[in-house]
């Protein structure tokens, strides 16, 4: 497997020091808090250190629970489950009906807290350990029991399109031993994986990209050292507590081995206070590295930032909606830190946050629980969409990172397609026979693309390999039949990062190899027309218009990433000639006539609509070739005024909308747009920020990630050279900022009553770069 580390950039690190006026903004007004327990597991709020997560739950005349999970705890066939679930008993029990309670997320220090008749519960994953710690602190004697919650198991998760089931599926195992309780999950000796190889007729990769599922073994060592074992759980009575919950998750063949790391993982001497201060520190660096703060400034000053808590509705009661969408914002940017510092990137549909839900009638997903007549509750180790890193989606939580700072929680989304570079070239060259590689929409760890959805293949309605379609003979056959766009993209998010930290060795080897087997797969994959031009034939424009030809998405992609390449100047003496020849043969994005005025087409000819995107806004984003500060703002404005799905799903999901209104410096448009979109919430849950299930999953990172995207380009864009300071801001929201943009640069600023009070920028040099808009 390729392994690339990301080195930190010392300069980014400095500038950041330099450029930090203030130490750290203060979070909490957008922690959510419950004054009462939940009813049942759907009442949960997010915890993690971003490799290992919990929803941390309290019922009501029950228990606290905890529902573990870890970034990399894949199954024989790629679903990620959950590592187990603790359930943590006090007696006298200070969740009873009548007593008092109150729970909070606090966002500063990445932890949730519960105070409940006189006893402080504090739960925090260590920022800078495997260990989640549930600490316990009463004014009286409690006697405390601590012991695993488990479930039973299925075998492969809803929605996989491929799987090689056993008759009896795997179930944790469970040891009590030496004052520890010990559960795991092992795959053993499975996998999918050579099934995969042999259907791409790539066995050879094998001794190349290891398998990354067999063995695989995740689970959780609970200790305490105020509990003993005693009659098959911890228990022990005091007034103070600390139990530990050590995760880990590895592909060990022996079990036994397994077993003594873990141990010796959880032997590690813990110092409770100063491991506390370093976690504390990990997320004070990591709020004042960027923020975003919103108020309406037309409502009453009382009214400002206040902010419903509670979910199991499907839409948020508002008070302040500037305040909604900072605060959807931060939570957003608080849960891709809980969960993006781990080996795999994290998944759209749910990442390591999935939970159950509440249904109203049997749901889709498998081994649901009947509550009552009416009433489901989803499985613990389901999610919709399943094993799937479905590339429309994980872009869009993604893209978010390098404006907020956090480009090192990068890592995981880069490293995944880039160790899988190996394997889609020499599947590409098996079934097309040229050079290159190519990526697909559901590209699985394997390297497979199983789950691309059937086709209209008449035999076998499984299309796991790309169509073999003749130029000119391309009627549409499914979603992702020839949707190549997924690799461009990456390309195009790569320089983006190159961009922004500076970093020369990610560019020298990450970016130019990766982008070389991209554009050298388009290269050869196409034929040029009698121009001598590049006809992207047989194509289609994303999954909505399954016949195309040239696209707006890929021909903007290639015209994007070939010109940013190229004034970088990277690469061989080889590449940069063939990337120089290669740019002339591109054809421009088709424009065509609408009432006389010009707007962006779908493709140069498209037809055979099956989806509901508008692939005509990828040369505006993520391949920027029109928009604000381009001159053609106006042609992205009537495109929008004429597009085909408008804020489609209720503003929800992966829909676009808010992001392109910005672009073409539409402020009212892009917020009223936001205020929708984050009025969404969930009657499956208790917590409010999750979004809502439709056509993604609950919670549905997407959705929070296409808002983000929107909001920072509302504040800060940069076009040919130039910074736009405020070019879709409206005067009605006031504001507090510190964004990230390319040349390692910091713009923070102040907008109040609709003017731009205070800004400025690191390095001071770059302020001669910046064109400052009026609020809207």
């Amino acid at each position: 497997m390729l392994k690339y580390i990301f080195k930190p950039i010392f300069t980014l690190f400095l500038l950041i020091i330099l450029f930090s006026s203030q130490a750290q903004l203060d979070m909490s007004k957008y922690n959510i808090v419950w004054n009462s327990p939940s009813t049942d597991k759907t009442g949960q709020m997010p915890i993690g250190n971003g490799d290992i997560a919990a929803g941390v739950y309290a019922i009501e005349d029950d228990a606290l629970y905890l529902l573990l999970a870890k970034n990399d705890a894949f199954t024989y066939n790629g679903d990620i489950f959950k590592t187990g679930r603790v359930k943590i008993e006090l007696n006298p029990n200070p969740f009873s009906s009548e007593k008092t309670f109150k729970q909070t997320l606090d966002l500063n220090t990445g932890s949730v807290s519960i105070e409940a008749d006189g006893t402080k519960i504090h739960v925090w994953a260590d920022a800078n350990n495997l260990v989640y710690h549930v600490q316990i602190n009463s004014l009286y004697v409690v006697s405390v029991t601590a012991d695993v919650d488990l479930w039973k198991r299925f075998d492969n998760a809803s929605y996989n399109r491929t799987s090689e089931p056993i008759d009896k599926p795997t179930q944790d195992v469970v040891i009590k031993k030496d004052n520890q309780i010990i559960s795991y999950y092992a795959v053993g000796n499975r996998s999918v994986y050579p099934t995969e190889l042999k259907y791409y007729e790539v066995e050879h990769m094998a001794s190349e990209y290891p398998d990354p599922y067999r063995f695989n073994t995740f689970g959780n060592l609970i200790e305490s050292p105020s509990l003993k074992l005693k009659s098959g759980v911890l228990t022990g009575k005091g007034k103070t507590f600390d139990i530990r919950i050590h995760s880990t998750c590895k592909q060990e063949p022996n079990i036994e081995k397994w077993l003594k790391d873990l141990k010796e993982q959880a032997s590690r001497e813990i110092d409770i206070s100063k491991d506390w201060e370093k976690h504390c520190n990990w997320w004070k660096d990591f709020w004042s590295k960027s923020w975003i703060t919103i108020t309406d400034n037309t409502i009453d000053q009382k009214k400002r930032n206040q902010l419903d808590h509670e979910a199991y509705k499907t839409t948020r009661t508002v008070g302040d909606e500037g305040a909604l969408v900072a605060q959807s914002y931060n939570v957003f940017r608080y849960l891709m830190a809980s969960q993006s510092r781990g080996r795999i990137q994290a998944k759209f549909n749910g990442g390591l946050f999935t939970q159950p839900l509440r249904y109203k009638k049997k749901p889709g997903t498998q081994d649901a629980t009947k509550i009552n007549d009416q009433e489901y509750i989803s499985h613990e180790d389901d999610r919709l969409w399943g094993r799937r890193f479905t590339y429309m989606n994980q872009r869009l939580i993604y893209w978010p990172l390098l404006m907020s700072g956090d480009g090192d929680l990068m890592k995981p989304f880069f490293d995944y397609y880039w160790n899988l570079l190996p394997v889609r070239t020499a599947i590409n060259k098996a079934w097309f026979g040229h050079e290159g590689a190519y990526f697909r929409e559901n590209i699985e760890p394997t390297g497979g693309e199983r789950d691309c959805a059937p086709s209209a293949d008449k035999n076998n309605r499984i299309e796991e390999k790309p169509r073999k379609t003749k130029p000119g003979e391309n009627p549409g056959f499914f979603h992702h039949s020839h949707y190549f766009t997924s690799g461009l993209e990456t390309v195009a998010m790569m320089i983006e990062h190159a961009k922004y930290t500076g970093d020369k060795t990610f560019v020298k080897d990450i970016l130019v190899p990766f982008a070389r087997e991209i554009l050298t797969w388009y290269d050869k994959h196409y034929n040029r027309d009698e121009n001598g031009k590049l006809r992207l034939d047989p194509s289609q424009a994303l999954e909505t218009w399954w016949m195309a030809v040239n696209p707006a998405t890929d021909v903007a992609g290639l015209l994007h990433n070939l010109d940013e390449l190229l004034a970088m100047n990277v690469g061989t003496e080889q590449d940069k000639q063939n990337w120089k020849q290669f740019r002339k043969e591109i054809p421009e994005v088709h424009l065509r006539e609408i009432n006389g005025k010009k707007a962006i087409a779908p493709a140069l000819e498209w037809g055979n609509k099956q989806n509901f995107e508008n692939p005509e806004f990828y040369p505006v984003f993520p391949f920027r070739r029109f928009g604000l500060g381009m001159g053609t703002e106006d042609i992205v404005d009537w495109t929008m005024q004429h597009r085909l799905h408008k804020n489609l799903f209720n503003y929800k999901c992966w829909t676009q909308d808010q992001v392109i209104w910005a672009y073409c410096g539409n402020a009212i448009e892009a917020k009223n747009g936001l205020i929708e979109r984050y009025k969404n919430t969930s009657p499956g849950c208790r917590f409010p920020l999750y979004g809502s299930e439709g056509p993604d999953s609950c919670p549905d990172l997407d959705h929070f990630g296409v808002g983000s995207i929107a909001l920072q380009r509302m504040l800060v864009q940069e076009a040919n050279g130039r910074i736009l300071l405020l070019p879709a801001w409206p005067a009605g929201w006031d504001t507090d900022f510190k964004l990230h943009i390319s040349g390692q640069t910091v713009i923070q600023g102040k907008v109040e009553g609709g003017k731009l009070k205070d800004w400025s920028i690191y390095p001071k040099s770059r302020k001669k770069d910046v064109v400052v808009y009026h609020p809207q």
